[in-house]
């Protein structure tokens, strides 16, 4: 078939499609794609258009013919383009040579023309410069606070060091001073636990061992450093429980859990509520949440930090990486998206797709004969679209039957058929001819120069298209900047009615792990995994074994005055003095008593008595007899002579008449005692009311 009578075909077939002349329709349309590839390429992430000394290799210095003069979507390229092409090497880890990240062969077998991307691309002359414009505020503020921290504490290291040297003879005074031992008050402050995971750890400990008293105040202990470390009191042994609670006045969600814990402490403190397991857990339950808040609001906090670490971006998890060299693809899905387009990369595997939509398969993408056949099954079946750029081998299928080569046209202009106004242009390099040596005919073409050779195709395919470009730099970032080069890709997408999505296949596809052990069996990672599990199991053993019988640290602690007074009545039973211990008990007995009952004026013992057996009912006889005794032994309590035993009790065992007298100064104790009791909760009532 000659040409007139392809571009008659091509005529009726678009006589009950597309318009062949351009309406103000297409021209608007036109603009709006144009907005679209300016607003997306006057991101500073895109260098090649805003820096004009950027690098370009010798096949992205191809365009620069094309991009001669100046460009409204990429200022600086033009003045790139007058620098000479720089070769710059290409990365071993990138996996464009022919095989994927995994090792897999790529399709062809054949390095792809894509050039390096921005993180390979080095410049041919140093320059340092620190860029924060991928980060957000909030992680700018971090970073430079921790730099100013970081220098802070480097410089006072250093003034520290400089300045520590002192006066010879204040370092000889200090080495004449005789050496002291801590003090009682340094060795408790020593002995305090400040820790508050410990303390709820020790608090638990002791309501194991049925020690309910010292577990809460283990755990109340804990609550007062967990607040005292969030400055919201201030430990000091000067206030008391009540100034704690009051502290809290700003914080009254913490104030009424606070008193309410209080309570409960200082009723087992103060001897109201005897200690036991359900008052414990009642203060235990309350106490936990306190201390925790600070913890949860430490790692909401560095949850935010991480969400918040980098400038979020529109679009979806493209948007965050992509190549955004000239070469790459990333300003091509972004406009994609502005157009209306659901665009991705598509990272897991390629298979034929359930639904319809429009895949860009790029060189270097893995593809075996099986998935082709699904694919052109998936075209002709659910109306799909697959759109092949630049492609080293073509499949041998019998419904497209091409193959590239290389094409003798100098021209860069490119024609559509179906729009005698679009000016597209794409460097010369290569055309597509029949697998028999023969012009394509097709439905749609894009013809290249005065020889009209073909640079691309849209093929029916049952349901679906088949779109064949014979250079994939026309899905490339640079190719953007190129007049209508923008439009006649999304003229070719927009040929499948149905094609409103795009996945763009290339080198990277189903290259990654599918499961977390074929990723570390494709990094050789596993002798590494293997060695930290054996140190794991070591530090276990190390630390979890036990090589002797466990037993719980001693409690280090203050003795309270019970401790001291049965040590002290322990000292008077090995001595026996039980009579100068009831001596020294009547005398503070009997001040008390007098402090008490004695009102009249009187002085002596038979007042006493008389006010001492009205208060408690006693005859006055019985209460005037022990007085008396209780008298006598505080006429006998000398301590040169009570400390002392007498010379009938020094030998191996005690004489009767001393088990006696024993026995009779704990009466004596015991009597006194009573009246002590007796005349006590009349006064306390009476100071009560």
């Amino acid at each position: 078939m000659s040409r007139r009578a392809r571009l008659f075909a091509a005529l009726v077939a678009l006589s009950a499609g597309a318009p062949l002349a351009r309406d103000a329709r297409a021209e608007d349309e036109e603009k709006n794609v144009h907005f679209s590839v300016r607003d997306v390429l006057e991101d500073d992430r895109y260098r090649f258009c805003h820096e004009d000394d950027y690098p370009l290799t010798p096949e992205e210095h191809a365009w620069c013919p094309i991009i001669a003069g100046s460009s409204d979507v990429c200022p600086e390229l033009p003045a790139a383009c007058t620098l000479p092409p720089v070769e710059l090497s290409r990365s071993a880890v990138s996996g464009r040579g022919g095989r994927g990240a995994s090792g897999k062969p790529r399709a062809g077998g054949a390095p792809t023309d894509r050039g390096p991307t921005e993180d390979e691309r080095r410049r041919p002359w140093p320059e340092m410069r620190v860029d924060l414009s991928g980060m957000s505020f909030f992680a700018s503020v971090l970073f430079i606070g921790l730099l100013v921290v970081f220098f802070g504490g480097v410089i006072h290291a250093l003034l520290k060091n400089l300045l520590r040297d002192r006066a010879p003879a204040e370092e000889a005074k200090e080495e004449r001073a005789p050496a002291r031992g801590p003090t009682l008050e340094e060795t408790a402050r020593r002995e305090v636990e400040t820790d508050v995971q410990r303390l709820l750890a020790r608090a638990r400990s002791h309501a194991a061992r049925g020690d309910h008293a010292r577990a809460i105040d283990d755990a109340y202990a804990a609550l007062l450093r967990r607040l005292d470390g969030d400055g919201l009191i201030e430990i000091h042994p000067s206030r008391t429980n009540g100034d704690y609670v009051r502290s809290l006045r700003d914080r009254p969600d913490l104030k009424g859990a606070m008193r309410s814990i209080v309570r409960d402490v200082e009723g087992v403190q103060f001897g109201v509520t005897p200690p036991s397991e359900p008052i414990f857990r009642a203060v235990m339950d309350r106490v936990v949440p306190l201390v925790s808040r600070a913890l949860a609001l430490a790692l909401v906090v560095f949850g935010l930090s991480a969400a918040l670490s980098c400038t979020p971006h529109a679009g979806g998890g493209d948007e965050g990486g992509g190549d955004r060299s000239p070469s790459g693809t990333q300003a091509v899905l972004e406009v994609l998206k502005e157009q209306g387009f659901k665009a991705r990369r598509r990272g897991e595997a390629l298979a034929a797709p359930d639904r319809a939509l429009a895949l860009v398969v790029l060189p270097g993408a893995t593809i075996d004969d099986a998935t082709w056949k699904d694919l052109f099954a998936w075209v002709s079946d659910k109306g799909g679209t697959l759109f092949l750029a630049g492609l080293p081998r073509l499949p041998d299928e019998v419904e497209l039957g091409l193959r590239v080569a290389q094409d003798a046209e100098t021209s860069t202009a490119l024609a559509a058929d179906w729009s005698r106004g679009l000016r597209a242009s794409l460097p010369p390099g290569k055309r597509l001819v029949e697998a028999n040596g023969d012009e394509p005919e097709d439905l749609y073409m894009i013809l290249r120069g005065e020889s009209s050779s073909t640079a691309g195709v849209v093929r029916r395919l049952g349901e679906g298209k088949v779109v064949v470009i014979a250079d994939d730099r026309l899905v490339s970032n640079v190719s953007l900047a190129a007049p209508d080069n923008a439009q006649l890709f999304l003229d070719l997408l927009r040929f499948a009615p149905y094609a409103t999505e795009v996945e763009i296949v290339d080198e990277w596809t189903g290259v990654g792990a599918e499961t977390p052990f074929e990723a570390v069996r494709e990094a050789n990672l596993w002798p590494v995994i293997a060695q930290l599990f054996l140190l794991l199991a070591l530090l276990y053993l190390w630390k979890g074994s036990a090589f002797a019988r466990l037993r719980d640290p001693p409690a280090a602690g203050r003795r309270a005055f019970a401790d001291h007074a049965r040590a002290l009545g322990l000292a008077y039973r090995r001595a026996r003095a039980s009579r100068h211990a009831a001596g020294l008990y009547a005398s503070w007995a009997l001040d008390r008593l007098r402090e008490r009952v004695h009102r009249s004026g009187r002085r002596g013992l038979i007042p006493l008595a008389e006010a001492i057996a009205a208060r408690t009912g006693r005859p006055e006889a019985e209460v005037m007899r022990v007085l008396v005794e209780a008298s006598g032994a505080r006429e006998d309590a000398a301590p040169a002579s009570s400390l002392r035993a007498p010379e009938s009790a020094r030998g191996a065992r005690p004489s009767p008449r001393a088990r006696d007298g024993a026995a009779a100064d704990l009466e004596l104790v015991r009597e006194l005692q009573g009246f002590l009791d007796a005349t006590g909760q009349r006064t306390s009532d009476r100071k009560t009311t």
